[in-house]
């Protein structure tokens, strides 16, 4: 072929290009002009200026989402806004839609994508989830019908855990101790959760409770950093982050832990079906072992998943349990309330934790959810991905791609927000209308009540995370004091984004108490 046909063959291909091109804009702007009343029109919040560049709102955002998030809820109401994101931005709509969004099927609004782009993916290794739900599944079908079950065995690690933090020789009846108490809950929710997620011995093996401890740690660090950098950057900077080559030994070392003792318990099931059925045990490992497919079922795998769900359960429920601790000590006419509810709920079950005894915690319930309330582990729930071209009932399309998410906190609304604490609202309501009774607990989960999601994808741990977080604050209204040092305040929250975290070095004063009182 000549130069001159190339030249000939390359305007007739660009011609035509050219008037597929304009064919192509025709069809684009037809469809601007028939569907423009309903597409959608959601402003921007945190601009100052019409000229000031969305890195600088976004960074701000980063250090303040509570006033940018409150601002959009107050200006715009019911209405729809969006905020900057350093990675991304983010479509706040309002509650009134929750019901409607949440029967959505998973090929027009995804829940796990959102999670995926929110911990960025195969960064944080979360991009597992893109295999299948299976831990999530056992912890629906096999952990929650379960939990009154392990209730003797949820104890007994509390009773281990605390033996272990809080040695009589560190504490005393006689002399307040200064104690960081989200250090100390964390390594006892390590422990309970280890316990009923992979059993006795490995749930006391030190080096994978400082593996499912600092994994969490690891990763939110990674994503603090690669957030910050556009994505065609993030695969030359992550190598270079400690944090990041933390994660990737994580793997190697749980692997070597987890995927031991999958190959461990298979072989001594095999040589003895009949008998290791009986002997079977009843942790969340052994669940997953038995559902999985053949694919999931590869120690490798499983040994991942068990971290997935140190990431998801333990740094969360530590939050809840410590900002508790510290409302506790901010407000101290509740605590001998709430002793007397927990020692009476012992009494009437011999004096032992059974199946029932949180249940009868009215009280403590609604203490915990009251200080959730105020102090939301984020601000924004309900996050989603629009996969296909989402029409609203009120006519507003949400495009493809489009991320979504829902105020979760009362805090960010100023017409439905009681600045006020009130420990017993939830239990309050449940006794006026026993009817109604569940819809107030600390796990439900509604359009009002979002701090665990809802629908189909609402935090599959979280009846889980309510027993862990009540039996351990039972556990220290029992058998300790507790209060803020002299002069101090309630220790203040600090804030990544729209994630709100309890201050994890804050003091209180501690001591155990004396039984007889």
């Amino acid at each position: 072929m000549t130069k001159l046909d190339l030249t000939t063959s390359w305007l007739v291909e660009s011609s035509s290009l050219v008037q597929i091109s304009l064919v192509a804009l025709g069809i684009v702007f037809l469809q601007k002009l028939v569907f423009h009343s309903h597409r959608l029109q959601a402003p921007f919040v945190g601009f100052r200026s019409r000229w000031e560049p969305r890195w600088l709102v976004a960074v701000r955002f980063s250090q303040d989402a509570l006033h940018q998030i409150t601002q959009g809820c107050r200006q715009y109401k019911d209405g729809m806004f969006r905020i900057a994101r350093v990675d991304t931005n983010i479509l706040v709509v309002p509650r009134r839609f929750v019901d409607e969004l949440h029967s959505k099927p998973d090929e027009q609004l995804s829940a796990i994508k959102a999670h995926m782009k929110n911990l960025l993916g195969r960064y944080s290794t979360i991009d597992i989830l893109d295999e299948g739900t299976l831990h999530t599944h056992v912890l629906q079908t096999e952990l929650t019908p379960r939990l009154g079950n392990l209730i003797h065995d949820v104890k007994s690690e509390l009773d281990f855990a605390f033996a272990q933090e809080f040695r009589p020789s560190n504490l005393t009846i006689d002399e307040w101790t200064p104690v960081c108490i989200y250090e100390v809950i964390l390594r006892i929710v390590a422990r309970i959760s280890a316990r009923v997620f992979v059993g006795l011995p490995t749930c006391r093996n030190e080096e994978w409770l400082n593996l499912s401890i600092h994994f969490t740690e690891d990763v939110f660090l990674t994503l603090a950093i690669l957030r910050r950098f556009p994505r065609w950057m993030r695969p030359l900077i992550a190598p270079l982050i400690p944090r990041y080559r933390a994660i990737r030994r994580g793997l190697s070392t749980g692997n070597r832990i987890i995927g031991t003792l999958v190959r461990e318990r298979r072989s001594q099931q095999s040589t003895s079906p009949g008998d290791a059925e009986k002997k079977k045990p009843a942790d969340l490992l052994q669940w997953m072992m038995d559902k999985a497919n053949p694919y999931d079922s590869q120690p490798e795998k499983l040994a991942h998943r068990q971290l997935i769900l140190s990431l998801a359960a333990i740094h969360t429920t530590t939050a809840s349990a410590t900002q508790a601790v510290y409302d506790l000590c901010a407000h101290q006419d509740y605590i001998e309330p709430l002793r007397r509810e927990v020692l009476q709920a012992l009494v009437e079950d011999g004096g032992e934790y059974k199946k029932t005894t949180l249940t009868k915690m009215w009280d403590l319930d609604s203490f915990i959810k009251e200080v959730q309330r105020l102090n939301p582990p984020a601000l924004l729930s309900f996050q989603r991905i629009v996969m296909r071209d989402l029409t609203l009932s009120d006519g507003t399309v949400l495009p493809k791609g489009t991320h979504l998410a829902v105020p979760a906190a009362d805090i960010t609304n100023s017409t439905d927000y009681d600045p006020e604490f009130d420990g017993y609202r939830y239990s309050r309501r449940r006794r006026v209308d026993p009817a109604e009774a569940h819809r107030h607990q600390f796990a439900t989960t509604d359009k009002n009540s979002l701090h665990f999601g809802h629908g189909k994808y609402a935090c599959p741990g979280r009846f889980f995370a309510a027993n862990e977080i009540k039996i351990i604050l039972a556990h220290l209204l029992v058998g300790y004091e507790f209060r803020l040092p002299d002069g101090k305040e309630r220790p203040r929250n600090m804030m990544i984004d729209e994630i709100l975290l309890a201050d994890p070095q804050a003091q209180v004063l501690m001591k155990r108490r004396n039984s007889s009182t």
